[in-house]
């Protein structure tokens, strides 16, 4: 599919524009590379497509003329369909941008506490106390989670070290 004039996202702004009283019942090259923030060619282009004419080295077109033929291109759905594709874009960059700060921000595990059912016996002890092997189980996990979640703070508490 070949790409869509940038100014198609702008379609309904420049109709209204040209529906305005007191705009120029005729419109040469320039005023058209104002009105749709184009270049020469493509004023050119859109020129010869909405039946614009020639006077002398002027192209011109009527107002009402050009009107007319966005209304055509806004009828066929070609900027329905370039709005839509502009705001799905903007909604993924808007979602990788959310995403972005989200990974910028710093969660901090919990304090580093021994479950319940383990005690610090003394340097270099610990006491486990369970019911079965799957509650000593749990126990072993829940130390190592606590051990994992914060090494260095698990260290300073519980390896002697200050």
């Amino acid at each position: 599919m070949p790409k869509a004039p940038c100014w198609f996202s702008r379609l309904p702004e420049i109709i209204s524009i040209l529906r305005r009283p007191g705009a120029p019942p005729l419109l040469d090259r320039t005023a058209v590379e104002e009105l749709f923030g184009i270049g020469r060619r493509q004023a050119i282009r859109i020129l010869n497509s909405a039946r614009g004419y020639q006077v002398g080295k002027t192209f011109i077109i009527e107002r009402e003329a050009l009107a007319q033929f966005l209304d055509t291109v806004e009828d066929s759905g070609a900027g329905r369909e370039v709005r839509k594709r502009k705001q799905r874009v903007a909604a993924a960059l808007n979602e990788v941008a959310n995403y972005a700060e989200a990974q910028r921000v710093e969660i901090r595990p919990r304090p580093v506490e021994l479950p319940p059912a383990i005690e610090l016996a003394g340097p270099g002890r610990i006491h486990i106390s369970y019911k079965d092997p799957e509650d000593l189980l749990a126990s072993i996990v829940e130390l190592a989670t606590a051990a994992a979640n914060d090494f260095p703070a698990f260290r300073r508490l519980y390896g002697g070290e200050k």
